[in-house]
């Protein structure tokens, strides 16, 4: 491809662009932000100096670096650095598109503007404007976006900041991320742990991301507090004996008499007890002394694959420890019950590796979305980023392509393909149930998501509806942002609020 070049000088263009009262910035191929203007940097938050020579990265999730997550809602999405541009054109004549750019404000809320962006390249590479040229519009309502003409993919990039910036950043992780029954009751539940100060039990089938959530946990709950950091122990109770743990608590109270512990010490030192259901009879004996002894406070936060108490009930583990670790339960689904998932989360995790990547990414094709949607994932949210981190090598564009998904992949899917249509055994009011579904969720898709709408193309009132979208868990696998929007908006306001 050949390059144009500009019949005018960057120092011109500059000179004008610096006395506009509209935020505009430009992007290079190596996505630093080469120039912004004073109206840039005012909205941003930061000082110029700060926000010229930055890096931004195309992804969602926070950093923890304030810099940064102000920065990230400014990045182009990859794809847009790919754009052919014709040589014969005049910059004036290079087509624009439309997108939505945001920052962070000091209540770490997400400010929006419509953006206009174009590709530019200089007259000379030591002028350094080359890459995206982004001229910023008004500020616009986040329920208002889905008017700007996104492509799917960048939907689902701007639902995922929405989700970021409603909740607390701290523990918007990827196995959180979602529109779906689970997914808010995950989030309201992590946030519920942070505030307490409570034993903690994670437990779900492997995969889901259960150690990462209590680390993160525990994290959050220190930054939190104004008292001073707190240790987390972990014990790996597949492997652990009644010899080893006792080891392992014998540190823990080395550590904090160490320390100066007392009872009255603010400063609380947790076991992370890892696949705690799988530990021995005598492991739990052992372990179950030391949390009753009356002198030391001894805290967890523990992992497991099943619920503690229903081993007890089951009379495979003892009552008084389940008793003891299930003070506050966090339930993880299996992937395969939150399917309507699957897009945010693979879109999640595609943008994190973002951060490692010399080549960011963007976005899967319509098609391989379709493919990882329908998929049941029996090694849950570890397999998909698996999955998608080989896609990632395998690729050579910014976008995703359903060829670019593993060979692995494709035959796990045709043999769950194959093993779906040999099934013979047919229920009838579960078949009937499917028809439903399928008639509910072909209306609901031919009216857009406008479920007023698809509650007249069907013949039954909205309330009904209603109840039937949420019997079903009825939702597109690539759903509209403004519905993605509508129901983080529902489910993560409080009920004092929303009255």
């Amino acid at each position: 491809m050949s390059t144009p070049t500009f019949k005018t000088t960057s120092r011109f263009v500059t000179r004008i662009l610096d006395r506009t009262a509209t935020p505009v910035y430009l992007v290079s191929n190596e996505y630093v932000v080469n120039y912004a203007n004073q109206a840039c940097a005012q909205w941003v938050g930061v000082d110029l100096e700060q926000l010229i020579g930055a890096k931004c990265v195309f992804a969602s999730q926070s950093q923890g670096n304030d810099l940064q997550d102000r920065l990230q809602g400014l990045c182009p999405p990859p794809s847009l650095f790919e754009a052919e541009i014709n040589p014969e054109q005049s910059p004036q004549e290079q087509p624009n598109r439309r997108l939505a750019v945001s920052t962070i404000d000091k209540n770490q809320n997400a400010v929006w503007r419509t953006a206009s962006i174009s590709r530019v390249l200089a007259q000379n590479q030591d002028d350094g404007l080359t890459g995206v040229l982004v001229i910023c519009g008004d500020v616009v309502e986040p329920e208002k976006l889905d008017v700007i003409a996104h492509a799917d993919p960048t939907r689902l990039h701007d639902a995922l900041t929405q989700i970021r910036t409603r909740t607390d950043r701290i523990y918007c992780l990827e196995s959180l991320v979602g529109v779906s029954a689970y997914a808010n009751r995950m989030r309201r539940q992590a946030e519920t742990a942070i505030r307490s100060d409570v034993d903690l039990l994670i437990h779900g089938p492997r995969g889901t991301g259960k150690e990462h959530l209590a680390r993160t946990i525990h994290t959050a709950r220190d930054r939190s507090d104004n008292s001073a950091r707190s240790d987390l122990l972990p014990v790996h109770c597949s492997i652990a004996d009644q010899q080893l743990i006792q080891q392992n608590i014998k540190d823990f109270v080395t550590n904090r008499t160490a320390g100066g512990f007392s009872g009255n010490d603010q400063v609380q030192d947790w076991l992370l007890l890892l696949d705690v259901d799988r530990l021995g009879e005598a492991g739990q004996s052992e372990l179950l002394g030391f949390i009753q002894l009356p002198d030391f406070p001894l805290r967890t936060i523990a992992t497991s694959n099943q619920s503690l108490t229903k081993l007890a009930e089951q009379g495979s583990y003892s009552k008084e420890l389940a008793f003891h670790l299930s003070t506050m339960t966090i339930q993880l689904p299996a992937l395969s019950d939150r399917q309507r998932d699957i897009p945010l989360l693979a879109q999640a995790l595609l943008e994190r590796d973002n951060f490692q990547r010399d080549r960011q990414l963007s976005e899967f094709s319509k098609p391989a979305l379709e493919m990882l949607a329908e998929f049941n994932w029996p090694e849950n949210i570890d397999q998909l980023n698996q999955t998608i981190l080989a896609a990632a090598a395998n690729t050579s564009n910014s976008q995703i392509d359903q060829a670019d998904l593993p060979d692995e992949f494709h035959g796990a899917l045709s043999a769950m393909r194959i093993g779906t249509a040999t099934e013979t055994s047919i229920q009838l009011d579960s078949y009937l149930a499917g028809i439903e579904k399928q008639l509910v969720d072909r209306a609901l898709k031919q009216a857009k998501g406008n479920k007023t709408k698809a509650s007249k193309l069907l013949g039954i009132s909205r309330p009904k509806l209603l109840r039937r979208v949420q019997y079903f868990e009825l939702e597109s696998t690539s759903p509209d942002f403004s519905e993605i929007v509508e129901q983080i908006e529902e489910t993560d306001t409080p009920s004092s609020e929303k009255s």
